[in-house]
């Protein structure tokens, strides 16, 4: 089948979201005797993670490739990353960069339809993909290796050539549409949106909110300047990965791309600058829920930050897991929630931020909301145990060995890494660097990065059931969540 996406993008939010529903869904099981048995098991030092052969090769215009050849199936898996994005687009068209990333897949090429394309990829039992991003547009493809010579022209066309069709585009416009009138049904995703509208301001990309007149401001025409502006060789990097040879795929991917030309000066994107940090205590009425959905959190780091491989055991031992000091004191020493913790979402280009959140009945709100914030307070005044450290640095190791627990993971994962500008071997940097955590420096790095008197706090649910006043953590910033109607359409001529 082909893959077809029509997403939204809200940065952070893959991370946020498993972390909530992580802590939401699994099941506490552990007795205090088989906690026991569980401590008594020793397990060997992980290998090292295994780096393919990666054949890096650029083109007289520009374009980078990566190649990886791996003969174990017969298949080829391609991705290209565009610079640009949600960065790139003119001010006033807020909207371009979701409609390319859907229309670019969905509205054919000048060769070929959609439907046509549609029909083409499932008889060959391949796929092809597009999706907008803050900071790039995105395309995925993957194909049996008899069926290459069918789908790289097909994977070329759309990168350059895409026909943008006026019914697709329409289409594509419905569906972001229909995101908006839906964009108040999830309670999490409420409390998340409003949080990083406060962190990072509510004209950043990095805090997108789609309205429909952002929709009804773009037009066939600004995805196709948008595509001429933005869609350059020299601004383009492919990764193939899979069942080929590496001199056969250099000269098909030199006589697919090598005649398209980069006009002008490469365009450069800078992330927006974070608004000065401050704390706030804000509400959301919201009538239909039965609980209060809190969430806090303040500007972060980035992934190449010194300091990181420590903040992220300090952040995992604080809030991220059944065994993190949020969670046992908010859930299994008070009962107030379900789930409860938090954690760090660094970004590579551009600062993260901490977040912490749970859920309660509205007449506990406040005093979780206070146990959260001695937590994140006690942190930073004394060290952490042996045993904290022990489980949140083996923990996150354990985890982290599944990012690359195969040759695909690991392709994509350098894709990034060169992307962003980070050198081959940062996983491998990092890795070790959170062995060597002590915990002299996770009681440092708290003391730096954890500011409580700076921490955004969102509180969602039905204010006049709250046990105490919110305004006893500050003043209290009321949140409208009314989601602006559209424009009435001009009636059809008869």
């Amino acid at each position: 089948m082909t893959a077809r996406r029509n997403r939204r993008v809200a940065p952070g939010m893959l991370a946020l979201t498993l972390a909530f529903i992580g802590a939401l869904a699994v099941f506490e099981f552990a007795s205090a005797q088989s906690k026991t048995v569980i401590d008594q098991l020793r397990y060997p030092k992980l290998s090292d993670i295994p780096i393919p052969v990666v054949v890096r090769e650029t083109l007289p215009n520009g374009m980078k490739l990566l190649l990886v050849e791996d003969h174990e199936f017969p298949v080829v898996g391609l991705q290209a990353f565009v610079r640009g994005g949600m960065l790139a687009e003119p001010a006033g068209k807020s909207a371009v960069t979701e409609l390319v990333g859907d229309v670019l897949r969905s509205g054919g090429t000048q060769a070929m339809t959609g439907d046509a394309m549609d029909e083409r990829l499932d008889r060959l039992g391949a796929s092809l993909s597009s999706w907008g991003d803050t900071n790039s547009v995105r395309i995925n493809g993957r194909s049996l290796t008899e069926h290459l010579d069918a789908v790289l022209p097909l994977f070329a066309d759309m990168l350059r050539k895409p026909a943008f069709a006026e019914d697709k585009v329409a289409l594509a416009r419905r569906l972001l549409a229909s995101t908006v009138s839906r964009r108040n049904d999830n309670v999490q995703e409420i409390t998340q949106r409003e949080f990083l509208k406060l962190l990072y301001g509510k004209g950043s990309p990095y805090a997108r909110q789609l309205e429909y007149a952002d929709l009804d401001g773009v037009t066939r025409d600004d995805l196709v300047s948008y595509h001429a502006t933005t869609f350059r060789p020299d601004a383009t990097i492919i990764a193939v990965f899979g069942d080929f040879k590496t001199e056969d795929m250099k000269r098909r991917m030199a006589q697919l791309f090598g005649d398209w030309k980069p006009q002008g000066v490469l365009p450069t994107y800078r992330a927006p600058a974070l608004p000065a940090a401050k704390g706030s205590v804000n509400h959301v009425e919201k009538k239909d829920v039965e609980q209060t959905f809190l969430f806090l959190g303040h500007p972060g780091l980035r992934y190449d930050d010194p300091d990181y491989p420590a903040v992220r055991v300090m952040t995992d031992l604080l809030g991220g897991g059944f065994a993190s000091r949020i969670f046992k004191k908010v859930r299994t020493e008070m009962g107030l929630a379900y789930g409860a913790g938090g954690s760090i979402v660094p970004a590579y280009d551009h600062q993260g931020f901490f977040f912490f959140y749970t859920s309660t009945k509205p007449s506990t709100t406040t005093v979780a909301l206070r146990a959260i914030l001695d937590e994140v307070k006690r942190i930073r005044e004394a060290p952490v145990t042996d045993e904290e450290l022990n489980y949140a640095k083996s923990a996150y190791l354990n985890t982290y060995a599944f990012d690359f627990d195969s040759k695909e993971k690991v392709i994509r994962r350098l894709l990034t890494y060169d992307f962003y500008g980070y050198p081959p071997d940062f996983n491998t940097r990092l890795r070790n660097a959170v062995e060597h955590v002590t915990k002299e420096d996770v009681l440092r790095v708290a003391k730096k990065h954890l500011q409580p008197d700076l921490l955004s706090i969102v509180a969602v649910g039905i204010r006049e059931r709250f046990d105490k006043p919110l305004d006893t953590f500050g003043p209290v910033n009321v949140i409208d969540i009314t989601i602006p109607e559209p424009k009435p359409k001009a009636p059809s001529p008869k």
